[in-house]
């Protein structure tokens, strides 16, 4: 770890920018999804575009000592690169979505990335080498994400698979449109809320002398109730597989001291199932 001594002015602005991210993420988020109608797509562009702001905004105030936070030269070019390029997917796709490049949403993203970049470039910010431990500890979390996707849509797995229509289906253009959904994820939730729960909140709870047993629990816990909108529709999900995601996530990050396997984890989770069906077939036929 590289800490230095706590300024207390400067932790005090670092506790307000984390308090923003953790209202935006649970007592904004939830209200938007219970009250606002699915087809509103601005108040989840807010939340969105504002989100990556406040962390780029705590990667620089935090610059110096990154790695107290979980935020290695991996997750960093992740956090940099996948969130803009999420608003060119949106384009691809044509979806009309406030996020979707050129619109100013979307823009402001990109804007986000590229200022965050060039403030760390002028001010001689220097990337640490990716070392051949931090290369296996993405491959677990790529391992992690895999096992924990099938698991938790194994019902819709086991039924693509016995699909017989997929066998007169091109896999070439499914595994292009797979892999691009996969791509979109890993730059969606994943830096939102990795950052935040387990990058940031981690490492200021640990400046406040928490045991890190005791953080893993709780960003456990608030990662959960930041999803309690899934309780009554999805009750398996919110009980089961959400908090022991976020323990997975945690876990991950806690032992590899990045953040980068946990991204790749929450991604693959979220969005891997459809391009591993079509792997999956690939083998098997």
């Amino acid at each position: 770890m590289n800490s230095k001594p706590i300024n207390k002015s400067h932790q005090q602005i670092a506790w307000l920018i984390l308090v923003l991210l953790l209202c935006l993420r649970i007592p904004f988020t939830i209200t938007i999804i219970y009250f606002l109608p699915i087809e509103n797509q601005i108040g989840g562009a807010i939340y969105e575009t504002s989100t990556y702001f406040l962390i780029a905004a705590l990667i620089w105030w935090e610059r110096d000592q990154l790695l107290d936070f979980h935020i290695d030269t991996s997750a960093l070019l992740i956090i940099i690169t996948l969130r803009p390029f999420q608003t060119l997917i949106l384009n691809y796709w044509k979806v009309d979505s406030p996020l979707a490049f050129p619109k100013p949403f979307g823009l402001t993203l990109w804007g986000i990335s590229i200022g965050l970049s060039l403030l760390l470039w002028q001010s001689g910010f220097k990337l640490t080498r990716i070392s051949f431990q931090s290369l296996g500890w993405l491959a677990l979390g790529i391992a992690a994400g895999i096992c924990v996707s099938i698991g938790e849509n194994a019902k819709t797995f086991a039924s693509m698979i016995s699909d017989t229509h997929i066998s007169s289906t091109p896999l070439l253009p499914v595994f292009y449109s797979t892999s691009l959904n996969l791509v979109y994820h890993l730059g969606f939730a994943p830096i939102n809320e990795e950052p935040l729960f387990r990058g940031f909140l981690w490492g200021y709870l640990r400046q406040s002398k928490w045991h890190e047993s005791s953080i893993w629990i709780f960003q456990a816990v608030i990662f959960t109730f930041a999803h309690v909108y899934f309780a009554r529709q999805f009750p398996l999900m919110f009980w089961v597989y959400i908090p022991g995601a976020a323990l997975i996530f945690g876990l991950l990050a806690w032992r590899s001291r990045s953040i980068a396997p946990a991204l790749l984890a929450h991604g693959l989770i979220n969005g891997s199932v459809y391009l591993l069906v079509v792997i999956t077939f690939r083998i098997l036929s």
